[in-house]
């Protein structure tokens, strides 16, 4: 059994700006993301929740064509 914390997302610090990258990413390639600010270091980060293996894949592949 698992003890302690688990979230169902995680942070991505982007190459670019995390909001662009959010509303591209809806615009797009209709998927949804969020930005959220000031990540202790990291900034400003993508919280992208966890989920099937296929839409993972998706959300990739969406993500290192945008935030170049």
């Amino acid at each position: 059994a698992h003890k302690g914390e688990a979230g169902n997302f995680i942070f991505i610090k982007p190459r670019t700006d995390a909001q662009t990258i959010v509303d591209r990413m809806k615009s797009e390639k209709k998927i949804l993301i969020k930005s959220y600010p000031n990540v202790g270091e990291f900034g400003n980060c993508l919280r992208v929740s966890i989920g099937e293996k296929k839409h993972m894949q998706q959300f990739v592949e969406a993500l290192l064509k945008i935030d170049r």
